[in-house]
């Protein structure tokens, strides 16, 4: 117990005494992660619009029961399936690009393009990412106009229905300044301690009768004070 608590009292020393390093470490490096957020990294915005599929005469044949309430939501699923594999096919991404005249410039600002379903739900949800907002709205209307046109023609039936059209903020999804900055700290603070602990352990200087005791094992006898050479010459 008496060996913990001077480990401690010597780690909480060493803190108190690289302190000052620690902090201006800590400010410096999470200063240049804030500045690189800022001014470096690209913001990414996030449009979305959302899609339903409707029940056709041939899903339902006119009956309401349970039976067949089970069996549409079966077929959902599986039309929910199928939809999300076409809109993975180039020809989609494809004619939407052509339709709007997009440079290679413009096509390479687009980030991603996402369809997601949760199971059980007629609802299919398009998302855009891309380096502008108005580019990411524009390719998401016509990406979806497309999406739905090339369904129609490779499934035979045009049962998809627009809910809600370019849904976005004006904020970028990414980066986000606050979680880069609470990583920043993290990391440099982290960091900054491991430098100050090996720093400590390679080091050979003695800088107390503690740490000599230890090296030498055993009790130091005596100690004698240093003299200013000032009062030496006296």
């Amino acid at each position: 117990m008496n060996m913990f608590n001077k480990n401690l009292n010597r780690i909480l020393s060493l803190i108190k005494s690289k302190l000052l390093f620690l902090i201006l470490f800590i400010m410096i490096g999470t200063t240049a992660v804030g500045l690189y957020t800022v001014f470096i990294i690209s913001p990414v915005y996030s449009v979305s619009s959302m899609l339903i599929m409707k029940n056709t005469p041939n899903q339902t044949n006119g009956q309401n029961n349970d039976t067949q309430t089970i069996e549409a939501i079966d077929l959902f699923q599986r039309q929910a399936k199928t939809y999300l594999e076409i809109a993975a096919l180039p020809p989609v991404k494809e004619e939407t690009n052509k339709a709007l005249g997009l440079s290679p410039d413009e096509i390479a600002k687009i980030k991603s393009v996402k369809l997601t379903n949760d199971t059980g739900s007629q609802l299919v949800t398009v998302t855009v990412r891309a380096l502008d907002r108005v580019l990411a709205e524009r390719y998401i209307k016509e990406y979806v106009s497309q999406y739905k046109k090339f369904t129609a023609e490779r499934l035979g039936r045009d049962n998809l229905s627009v809910v809600t059209e370019a849904l976005g903020s004006n904020n970028p999804v990414y980066p986000i300044l606050w979680k880069n900055l609470l990583i920043a700290i993290l990391v440099f603070s982290f960091l900054g301690f491991n430098v100050v602990f090996i720093k400590y352990v390679l080091s050979d200087s003695i800088d107390s009768y503690e740490d000599l005791e230890e090296l030498v094992g055993t009790p130091v006898l005596g100690m004698i004070p240093a003299i200013e050479k000032s009062k030496r010459g006296k």
